[in-house]
């Protein structure tokens, strides 16, 4: 005698028969959808230091608790190394691009336009639910990504504004890995995702392995290679073609951890095995975690949160926090200076 199911029994098994289909579904669509290659989507110019339009970017959010003075200031001393002090100002006119979320005030934004940066406002990028981290202070980290919209430049260099400068980085954009793109490696197609954006044929991203794994402040100079780069220093070519991808990234769930969120994405859009590694750039550009044998190693780009008392004087942390109170002694003056003059 046929005895019907409990309404719970029937329950789970409908849930069980939609998961089971939505399951079919999500199969038969990636395997009717193959990867996109097109051998002549998103081409890109070599660069030369004669004609290319090169730009160098910080970012700066605001109306979240880490909005402090110190980012502030941060910024205010990267602006006067790039494009006034004379150890470290840039050799060629290079604009100086704060990229700036719409809570940023408008007073912070006046100041470092008269200080000389370029003021970009971006547009918030949308997340997916699942893009989130527990980290307050990385919650508008994507909004960096919008500068590979930027195509009126050939080349970007992107550091964050707590950077240290010994001093003038814009050489960079004469470095191999930055100059000459890079052609896609589409023989790798098993790592294509039929749920992403067509990867762009060619591509320019290049940055330094992170120190938080090989050692953090012990680390030796050079230090050892890794797999794992640091998103607060990297050069790409922009590319609309190359944005759409790295956001098509999210659309599957959990594609990247989203923990250390952009730098998360960063690291598995050129990841080593995919098809458009990384580019590794001299270990002199740029150290996270620096220590004192980075400074004697001549790294030109010193990347740590050095008026944060709390990180000790180790390593030669101490003596890097005197050398960045003393640059933004020197940068207050220069720009009291400056505005004293304007005002006469």
């Amino acid at each position: 005698m046929y005895v019907p199911p409990s309404p719970r029994r029937a329950r789970r098994l409908y849930l069980v028969s939609a998961l089971l289909f939505l399951i079919s579904l999500w199969c038969w669509h990636t395997k009717s959808n193959p990867p996109i290659i097109d051998p002549t989507y998103g081409l890109l110019n070599a660069t030369n230091a004669s004609s290319s339009n090169y730009a160098i970017a910080t970012f700066l959010s605001g109306g979240l608790p880490y909005d402090t003075d110190a980012y502030f200031a941060s910024a205010r001393i990267l602006t006067y190394q790039l494009l006034h002090a004379p150890e470290t100002h840039n050799s060629r006119p290079i604009p100086f691009l704060v990229l700036c979320t719409k809570t940023v005030s408008e007073a912070k934004k006046a100041r470092l336009k008269e200080d000389g940066a370029t003021i970009v406002v971006a547009e918030d990028i949308k997340l997916r639910w699942w893009v989130h981290t527990g980290v307050t202070r990385w919650a508008d980290q994507f909004t960096k990504l919008r500068l590979l919209e930027m195509t009126q430049y050939s080349r970007i260099l992107f550091l964050d504004a707590d950077h240290l400068l010994t001093g003038s980085v814009d050489a960079i954009f004469d470095a191999a890995a930055v100059r000459a793109p890079a052609r896609t490696n589409f023989s790798r197609v098993a790592q294509l995702k039929a749920d992403e954006a067509p990867v762009p044929a060619e591509y320019v991203f290049a940055a330094r392995p992170d120190n938080a794994f090989s050692g953090c402040r012990d680390h030796a100079f050079p230090p050892p290679a890794h797999h794992a780069i640091s998103a607060g220093f990297w050069v790409a070519a922009p590319s609309r073609e190359l944005f759409r991808y790295l956001l098509s990234t999210m659309n599957a769930y959990r594609r990247f951890d989203p923990h250390t969120m952009e730098q998360s994405l960063l690291n598995y859009a050129f990841r080593r095995e995919g098809t458009m590694p990384w580019g590794e750039l001299e270990p002199k550009w740029s150290a996270t975690w620096p220590n004192q044998a980075d400074v004697d190693g001549g790294v030109v780009a010193l990347h740590e949160k050095l008026w944060n008392e709390d990180l000790g004087d180790a390593g030669g942390v101490g003596e890097l926090r005197k050398r960045w109170y003393e640059m933004q002694d020197q940068m207050e003056k220069y720009f009291k200076e400056k505005d004293e003059g304007k005002s006469r």
